[in-house]
């Protein structure tokens, strides 16, 4: 039996423990393009491919570019680490390319020339959460300007045995419009599911956005919002509670704010 009552999130009132866990690596996954510096095209820089441990200037530029586009939040130090390869997996799941943790010589020209990101225009919103179930990505967004798109993976659609509720319950994330109820600080492990969770951020009775130490490309979690560890750290300036939180699978059609009414007396100048 299936139960409809199902949560990812850690007792509000539990003991909070400190995790001293080492992090999960990501394998790169291949990509198509030839490894190696390709020809400029149209007047761009020379396209040199990195991947995952490589160093130097050119992964300096590709961190600089990435932190102006909004997908990476950590220091320009030159060495393609797990933080890097997290932000370029992001902007390949903006762009709609293949989720992959290399950088591809035409992605210069794509970062360049970067698309719409395809949210929602709240107007009476400024700062809101966005979760794009579909891309699997979270827009932050303060003073309607896109703060950061951040990596996520999202409930993964899976059965699995609820300890907490005793029955078999799939993992799903809800869809529809929240807002944040309160947040957590630092690991907080559930004493009754033994899940541990970084900087909670709640927005229902049962599901959030928390860090974790796994963040895959596909949607895996029980339900709620995971993030990468050093993400939950960003979010700690960024989120309040009663941020308006969305989760939507594609964007949906806000309407415009009413126009003004007009003046037929108004005389033209």
């Amino acid at each position: 039996m299936v139960s409809a009552r199902r949560s990812c999130a850690p007792r509000r009132l539990g003991v909070l423990t400190a995790v001293m866990v080492a992090a999960l690596g990501v394998p790169a996954a291949t990509a198509a393009e030839p490894a190696g510096e390709l020809v400029p095209v149209n007047g761009f820089d020379p396209l040199v491919r990195l991947n995952p441990g490589d160093t130097g200037p050119s992964v300096e530029l590709l961190q600089q570019g990435l932190i102006d586009a909004g997908f990476y939040r950590r220091p320009i130090d030159g060495v393609y680490g797990s933080e890097t390869e997290m932000a370029v997996l992001a902007f390949h799941k903006y762009v709609g390319f293949e989720r992959t943790t290399s950088w591809n010589g035409l992605d210069w020209i794509r970062l360049r020339l970067l698309p719409d990101p395809r949210i929602p225009n709240r107007y009476d919103e400024p700062d809101r959460v966005e979760v794009d179930i579909g891309r699997q990505l979270i827009f932050i967004v303060r003073d309607q300007e896109i703060a950061g798109v951040l990596h996520t993976s999202t409930g993964g659609a899976y059965t699995y045995f609820s300890e907490r509720n005793g029955a078999y319950v799939r993992a799903g994330t809800p869809r529809g419009d929240y807002a944040l109820r309160w947040r957590q600080y630092g690991w907080v492990c559930d004493q009754t599911t033994g899940w541990c969770v970084y900087k909670y951020w709640a927005f229902s009775d049962f599901y959030g956005i928390h860090g974790y130490l796994a963040v895959p490309s596909y949607p895996a979690s029980h339900g709620c919002v995971r993030v990468n560890t050093w993400d939950a750290d960003w979010l700690d300036e960024k989120l309040f509670v009663g941020m308006p939180v969305h989760i939507w699978d594609e964007p949906p059609e806000i309407a415009p704010p009413p126009q003004p009414p007009h003046d037929a007396g108004a005389v033209a100048v």
